[in-house]
């Protein structure tokens, strides 16, 4: 692949919307240029990854979205929410954030939450990446695949949002830090940008195979049981084992290793 020349970004601050994601597609489909952004104070419909809702905090939660554009293959976005992932890993480890408490990691789990590890070895969802796409005419007349990937992520400790989770812990990025208020969705806005842009670059001239070892140190779920669920089903129990290039989870279960190749399912610890 010949190098990707970095997108210069066009940022749009929304103060309100049904959803940041929603906003960017239909802009995508009206010809919006690879790089903008939309950056959400509040949304009132924000969507989350199998039709579940997005809930957040305005003023303490950051909500964006980023258009990207790619050729119109089958595989192209094969493992794209975990280089996002990874975007999101790097960005909170910078030390510039501030002081980590004492036993706190930022990581991963398959296939697109942020989690943070606290010193008990108790894991909360900090942030999620969700990427929705459509095919459109591309400037030179051809056809070009435009995804928007959203992200969110819980930047202050709030009491009301975790009152209103209740199928999972939920925790924020101030909550891995000493004196964190500072760590606001204006002031972390710049800072994930930037690691996200990178990321994308990569991703677009190598695919998802060059982040893999980085995503795999990331990953907070290495070696665990888990049950692969459906909706209510469980479909399938193993032990984590990674993931392989193009960002498939590898499940050691008693029948050998299986392949869970859709983000349509979700993972629970055994």
């Amino acid at each position: 692949m010949q190098p990707v020349k970095p997108t210069l970004l066009q940022i749009h601050h929304l103060d309100s919307c049904e959803s940041s994601n929603e906003c960017l597609l239909s802009a995508a489909e009206a010809g919006a240029p690879a790089g903008t952004v939309m950056v959400a104070h509040a949304q009132t419909a924000g969507r989350g990854r199998r039709g579940r809702a997005w809930i957040g905090e305005p003023g303490k939660t950051l909500t964006f979205s980023v258009l990207w554009t790619f050729p119109v293959t089958p595989v192209v976005l094969n493992g794209l929410s975990l280089a996002m992932g990874v975007a999101l890993a790097r960005a909170l480890h910078l030390p510039h954030l501030g002081t980590r408490k004492a036993g706190a990691r930022f990581g991963l789990k398959w296939p697109n939450d942020v989690l943070l590890r606290v010193a008990d070895q108790t894991d909360a969802k900090v942030g999620g990446i969700l990427i929705e796409s459509t095919i459109r005419k591309a400037p030179d007349g051809s056809r070009e695949l435009a995804a928007v990937i959203g992200i969110g992520l819980n930047c202050l400790s709030s009491g009301a949002l975790k009152a209103m989770v209740s199928e999972q812990n939920v925790a924020a990025v101030s909550d891995g830090f000493h004196d964190a208020e500072g760590l606001t969705p204006e002031v972390l806005l710049p800072t994930v940008l930037e690691y996200v842009q990178e990321t994308l670059v990569a991703f677009s001239e190598t695919g998802f195979e060059s982040l893999r070892e980085a995503w795999q140190a990331a990953n907070l779920w290495q070696g665990d049981l888990v049950c692969v669920k459906e909706i209510d089903q469980v479909l399938l129990e193993g032990t984590i084992q990674g993931i392989d290039k193009d960002g498939a989870l590898l499940l050691a279960t008693p029948s050998g290793v299986e392949r869970i190749v859709t983000g349509d399912v979700s993972l629970r610890k055994v």
